[in-house]
């Protein structure tokens, strides 16, 4: 009976192939739940590497050093990723691998999408990252204003890049003028 309503779906396009047919059955037979366990700790590592204002390159670089220490393949884990819609960290990591072209086809457009979406769930390091975009005119117009208020939002978040930057247009006249004072609360 069930094979019967499964038949049946017809809408979504059939809810997304259904979920890309279990993701590839948990890509190749891994459990749904080792495979989330790797997620988490791989947005753990993104977290911390962030937390020391690494460069996306350098981000990427030790979660790929990471997954081939558990002897999984980045590419796999990438293409699991794509199904976890509702993980903000995720959405920066899918980001990143966009705007680089680590472990998939290099895409800004989707890159700037992953990462307003990780801003849209609340999230502080998708929400400066959200600035990047603005402050190179990488698929959006090149808008410092758009690109402080990004830094603003996300130094009141608690971002560590945020608030760095935020301090320095606020030391240097970057967009606002020049007000020592709060640089120094921002530093």
């Amino acid at each position: 009976m069930l094979v019967e309503h499964l038949e049946n779906i017809n809408s979504s396009s059939d809810i997304s192939q259904i979920a890309k047919n279990v993701t590839q059955l948990c890509l190749e037979n891994k459990s749904y739940y080792f495979l989330n366990e790797i997620i988490n700790k791989i947005s753990t590592l993104f977290i911390k590497e962030r937390l020391k204002c690494k460069t996306f390159h350098l981000i990427l670089d030790k979660l790929e050093q990471f997954l081939i220490k558990k002897n999984e393949n980045p590419e796999k884990i990438i293409k699991f990723c794509l199904y976890l819609q509702n993980n903000p960290i995720v959405q920066v990591i899918l980001s990143s691998c966009y705007l680089l072209g680590k472990w998939v086809k290099k895409d800004e457009h989707k890159a700037f999408i992953y990462c307003q979406n990780s801003a849209e769930m609340g999230n502080a390091i998708g929400t400066c990252n959200v600035r990047y975009f603005y402050q190179y005119g990488i698929v959006v117009k090149k808008d410092e204003h758009k690109a402080f208020i990004y830094y603003q939002k996300a130094a009141e978040m608690g971002d560590i890049v945020g608030i760095i930057l935020a301090g320095y247009c606020h030391w240097n006249g970057i967009v606002i003028g020049e007000d020592e004072h709060k640089a120094f609360i921002y530093y």
